[in-house]
């Protein structure tokens, strides 16, 4: 009789250890360039100092005012 693979067939440890491999890759690349790349936090601290700057027009412009109020 011939030897028929039977639907309990396994596959080797190699071929294993190597699917799990190949599926680390493919979603370490997927966190990768869903998360790292991305142009957000740039503009972040864009808005931070542009934030920054405003305080501190603020406080001039309140010196200012309290300057010209009070001669």
């Amino acid at each position: 009789m011939a030897h028929k693979p039977g639907p309990e067939r396994k596959l080797s440890m190699k071929s294993r250890l190597i699917i799990i491999a190949i599926m680390f890759v493919v979603i370490n690349l997927v966190f990768y360039f869903g998360f790292d790349s991305s142009d957000e936090s740039e503009n972040i601290v864009d808005l931070d100092d542009k934030t920054q700057l405003n305080i501190e027009k603020n406080t001039e412009l309140e010196q200012e005012i309290e300057i010209s109020i009070n001669p």
